[in-house]
């Protein structure tokens, strides 16, 4: 699951709720009967107790309270009105209803809030807006929470600040940034004694550090985050973070320890009656049931709901995840079109989940370049006030100070223009981050695909064709598992470079998926491109360093026709590269009436 999850605890039952329930009932009844505003003093003490029935037993109790007091809400002042809305909206997420938590932030923060507040909800809003994927939002709160923390006179209030910039941070690959960010937050936590903040704070960048490819560091941070949520009875954050270690431990190779983990969370965050982290967890667990081979066909029902809750969720990255689950799990069982329908679904909801990260670290890079900029026009400014004062002395001492003036101008001109060319090369570097893959250095897929459509347009237009090539790396899930990640990663850059090498400059390559390259050449003959598979595949031993894992490539090969668009042009190369896997690897398949490939 996601490692970002919003401010909650997990609830136990215990005699404590009822007397807080009776407690509220006959403040209710007393309210209801005199049908009037609830005594000042009575509603700050329901709305206290029902935040800590929320925190640390049960929020659907919690809300309960909540209902109660509903029909006087709009009698409340500010600061109770605050607290109602805050507490209901972090029960709509529980809820799996974080669409109306997001818009009863926004409500709130039109509101005209004192600075802790505004902080709180900020932080809140910040961590609902990443669980739907609106980074944009999550941002611009994020970077308003950093601004305004230092007003808030409590020491403990940039905590929850540091951890979700943390998260955020560690999402756009600023990974050093968000250490720091996190670390803060531990710091903090340990300097107030708080044990529900440190298990807080190393759940949020326990993840980071797995990102920043620190696993042993990442391991750590998760077993220690487990034994402070566990030491406190924070079982939902608990499960949080087994669900988090399950997932680690499962891409390191340990699956029965993973599994274990997995059944754990499960158990945790059903409890916590929290929907979507439930979902997540059993998701990594069929993955590790999966690689241990205990996947059978009893498992499909289960499957096909967590793929219903995932698309009605719009989560495309744990979707996209199942789908090609269950290709797999297809293909091995001998059913070839139901892997192939799969594996298809597992391409267009690998595309929508890649359209939505792309927005994220343009979000990011919007932010980061307008910020800068921003720093840029007020020192621009504060020069141009120098400028004036100096101009308002020369004006009473002409002669003295004339050359000072020019100079200081000219510096000012300068300055202006350093300022203006670094601007300008600022925007052309996050123009190429925003459209390049940084691991292979090739087009990512949402430019390659924007670019290719164009070049097949222009084809059309004058008559000609594209040739699309799909390619991809043969038993590349077995390199990873063997040889370990940061091999994976080098076979990744190594075929990028031969690609380029092969098809030579005319050509936009781009890595379309993880283990997956595209390639397309306009008007050029189908031998031509033939020649570049064949020299892809010439094996250069100098090349090769001992202990190098030996890689191929399978090739599907499609030209385009008369009212072709891009789909159906990729949905040919893609049936051409799949017959070229089930044919045995190692080889290409072009699409035409007769299909020819070669070994």
């Amino acid at each position: 699951m996601r490692d970002c999850i919003i401010w909650v605890r997990q609830w136990r039952t215990g005699w404590s709720v009822a007397l807080a329930l009776l407690f509220l009932a006959a403040g209710a009844a007393a309210v209801d009967a005199a049908d009037e505003r609830p005594d000042p003093a009575r509603l700050r003490a329901i709305l206290d107790q029902a935040r800590e029935v929320s925190y640390t037993k049960s929020w659907q109790e919690a809300q309960a309270m909540l209902d109660e007091l509903k029909p006087h809400v709009e009698t409340f002042d500010l600061p109770e009105l605050f607290d109602f809305h805050l507490l209901e909206a972090r029960h709509l997420t529980l809820a799996d209803r974080s669409r109306e938590a997001l818009e009863r932030v926004g409500m709130l923060l039109a509101k005209p809030l004192d600075a802790g507040r505004r902080l709180r909800a900020l932080q809140f809003g910040a961590n609902v807006a990443v669980l739907l994927r609106d980074y944009e939002v999550a941002f611009d709160y994020l970077l308003e929470a950093l601004s305004i923390e230092s007003d808030v006179d409590e020491p403990t209030a940039s905590i929850a600040t540091f951890n979700m910039a943390s998260y955020m941070f560690g999402k756009v690959g600023e990974h050093q940034r968000a250490i720091e960010y996190g670390q803060q937050a531990i710091e903090q936590a340990l300097a107030h004694g708080d044990a529900n903040d440190e298990c807080i704070a190393r759940q949020r960048v326990a993840p980071v550090y797995k990102w920043a490819g620190q696993i042993e560091r990442a391991e750590a941070e998760y077993r220690q985050a487990i034994r402070v949520c566990s030491d406190i009875g924070n079982r939902l954050f608990a499960g949080v973070v087994e669900h988090g270690l399950a997932d680690l431990l499962r891409r390191d190779g340990r699956l029965e320890e993973a599994r274990q983990l997995a059944l754990d969370a499960i158990t945790a965050l059903t409890e916590s009656v929290f929907p979507l982290g439930e979902h997540e967890a059993r998701l990594v667990l069929a993955e590790t049931r999966y690689d241990l081979d205990l996947l059978d066909e009893d498992a499909d029902s289960e499957l096909a709901d967590l793929a219903a809750y995932f698309r009605d969720a719009e989560l495309w990255d744990q979707l996209s995840r199942l789908e090609l689950l269950r290709a797999r799990l297809a293909e091995g069982r001998g059913k070839p079109g139901r892997a192939l329908g799969f594996y298809k679904q597992h391409m267009d909801v690998r595309e929508r989940f890649l359209d939505r990260d792309r927005a994220m670290q343009l979000a990011y890079l919007e932010i980061a370049f307008d910020t800068r900029l921003k720093e840029q026009q007020i020192d621009l400014l504060e020069e141009g006030a120098r400028v004036a004062r100096l101009e308002a002395i020369s004006a009473r001492q002409q002669r003295q100070f004339r050359t000072v003036v020019l100079v200081l101008s000219a510096f000012v001109a300068v300055l202006l223009g350093i300022l203006l060319f670094n601007a300008v090369r600022s925007r052309r570097h996050f123009q190429h981050l925003s459209r390049h893959d940084q691991l292979s250095g090739l087009a990512n897929q949402a430019w390659f695909l924007d670019q290719a459509g164009q070049h097949l347009a222009r084809a059309r237009a004058e008559g000609g064709t594209v040739c699309l090539v799909v390619a991809d790396i043969d038993h590349f899930k077995a390199i990873n598992d063997r040889f370990g990640h940061l091999v994976g990663d080098d076979v990744l850059g190594q075929t990028a470079r031969r690609l380029r090498e092969a098809f030579g400059d005319e050509a936009l390559i781009g890595r379309i998926g993880g283990e997956e390259f595209a390639v397309l050449l306009a008007d050029v003959s189908t031998e031509r491109v033939v020649e570049s598979i064949r020299r892809f595949q010439l094996d250069d031993p100098a090349r090769r360093r001992a202990g190098d894992p030996p890689v191929t490539l399978s090739f599907g090969v499609a030209r385009s026709q008369p009212g072709d668009d891009l789909t159906r042009l990729r949905q040919r190369a893609d049936r051409a590269l799949y017959q070229a896997k089930r044919g045995g690897r190692d080889r290409y398949v072009i699409s035409q009436e007769e299909t020819a490939s070669a070994p």
